[in-house]
């Protein structure tokens, strides 16, 4: 696939899939990674574990951000050498989720940007899925509203579910409409007879209908392969993506409860000497504010 090919279909359905852009042994490591840190870290959120402002919490991923192949990904997609990263990092362990857009328009006043901005032709801020697992053999993935990053409606665009492999990545506009893994199981087939499973907990056992719920994802979640997934975001070196920056920073900082805002010295040096600018060197209002 070529620059001109991606560039193409980002700016015009919202999102692009590009397969293979990580080895299998570096989603191997990535699991492990995650999966340690999961074990005594993380917010509880949608019956699985977050964490929030990764990029600054969970220094370990910092490779990721700044790997060869996908900040070759995003100077394509960009169209340009000078790209910047976000500092916005968000990761996830067995969560599930709703239709939304990334915008922040469902969570302050003006969203991210400070404004509806889906009519902005230089608002391009992308964010990367990066799911540790396959998803092409069951509905734990991402699925999409294409050509919804036009719009201020979340439920508009033809539903496209992406069936990715482990090291693929999905690249989108934060203003697309999307959604992860919305119930507890993620095979279609089998979630009438998990209903019927649910109330018959709920009559034998007298079990309550939202703890019947967590009762079997927990097995599901043993029986299949843990839901691990990785979130960063890049964006061109301008006032949309420095805005998306600070305001999105502001809900990491409120999801935490902490007021660490910076990378670590090793990441941002390994990312100045990759040539990406960042968004924390326009942090200073964040500073006077907390």
């Amino acid at each position: 696939m070529n620059n001109l090919n991606i560039s193409q279909m980002i700016n015009s359905d919202g999102f692009v899939l590009i397969r293979d852009v990580f080895s299998g042994e570096e989603i191997k490591r990535l699991r492990k990674t995650v999966k340690t840190y999961f074990r005594n870290k993380g917010l509880l959120a949608n019956s699985g574990l977050t964490q929030p402002n990764a990029a600054v919490e969970f220094t370990d991923i910092g490779w990721l951000f700044y790997h060869p192949k996908m900040l070759a990904v995003m100077r394509q997609l960009l169209g340009q050498k000078d790209i910047m990263f976000t500092s916005h990092c968000d990761v996830h362990c067995r969560t599930l989720s709703a239709w939304h857009k990334d915008d922040g328009m469902g969570v302050m006043e003006g969203g991210y940007f400070g404004f509806p901005a889906y009519d902005q032709q230089d608002c391009r801020v992308y964010k990367v899925a990066l799911y540790l697992q396959d998803h092409d053999n069951n509905t734990g993935g991402l699925t999409v509203r294409k050509g919804s990053h036009k719009f201020s409606e979340i439920h508009q665009g033809e539903e496209v579910y992406l069936k990715t492999k482990a090291g693929d990545i999905v690249v989108f506009d934060v203003r697309l409409s999307h959604t992860g893994q919305q119930d507890i199981i993620p095979f279609p087939s089998l979630q009438k007879p998990n209903l019927i499973l649910q109330k018959a907990l709920n009559k034998s056992l007298k079990i309550p209908p939202n703890k019947s719920q967590k009762y079997l994802k927990d097995i599901y979640d043993k029986l299949f392969v843990e839901r691990l997934s990785i979130f960063f975001t890049y964006g061109l070196p301008n006032d949309y993506t420095k805005a998306f920056a600070i305001n999105n920073m502001k809900r990491q900082l409120w999801q935490n409860k902490n007021t660490n805002i910076f990378l670590s010295p090793e990441t941002r040096q390994a990312f100045i000497n990759n040539n990406v600018l960042l968004a924390e060197d326009y942090f200073s209002e964040l500073i006077n504010e907390n």
